[in-house]
């Protein structure tokens, strides 16, 4: 069985209340820490009792009890720029991917956060493909399997057709990532 608690964020002065549903107060408080993470927030109280639910207090519930499914795509259907999901909080806008992240704690500043189902209203985490740029054609996964291709001797052809990318791409990232060694052997030195 769950209860209902609102949890009261501030940040720059401004107060936000968002219904938060838990199996118990520990829950709750550690979902209060995550959403606060989240959203980038000074401070916060956690209160019984229920407040008005929201998109954001919907997406909340759902990446605190992991409903998602893998097959379907989970549609924002909040307000979107450019039809991207946001929010605007604090006087602020926060893109909802961006506080998925955040929530789960996965680090935006070394990754960015595509869908592989192509839809920009989706905001399903299983949905998700981590890329190290904003305009990267390959996962994160698909440059280990790139780096593991090359250590075993494959072509740059042979690999681009494996991945599904123009070998300049290939060429690209090899380039990357020598000069990205390259400069963590000078700073050990």
């Amino acid at each position: 069985m769950s209860s209902n608690y609102t949890l009261s964020i501030k940040s720059n002065y401004k107060n936000v209340c968002i219904p938060v549903r838990a199996l118990d107060t520990g829950h709750a408080q550690a979902q209060a820490q995550d959403i606060m993470r989240a959203l980038a927030a000074d401070e916060l109280k956690l209160l019984y009792g229920t407040h008005k639910k929201s998109d954001l207090s919907t997406l909340f519930e759902k990446l605190a009890f992991n409903t998602y499914n893998h097959n379907c795509c989970d549609l924002w259907l909040g307000t979107a720029v450019n039809n991207y999901p946001c929010v605007y909080l604090f006087s602020k806008r926060f893109y909802i991917k961006d506080i998925i992240l955040k929530y789960l704690d996965i680090p935006k500043d070394r990754l960015t956060a595509k869908c592989k189902c192509k839809n920009k209203s989706c905001i399903n985490p299983y949905h998700f493909e981590y890329h190290t740029t904003r305009n990267s054609k390959l996962t994160c996964g698909d440059t280990k399997l790139l780096l593991a291709y090359r250590s075993q001797g494959t072509g740059v052809n042979q690999i681009a057709e494996a991945l599904n990318v123009h070998r300049s791409t290939i060429y690209r990232k090899l380039k990357n990532e020598r000069l990205s060694s390259g400069s963590a052997n000078h700073s050990r030195s």
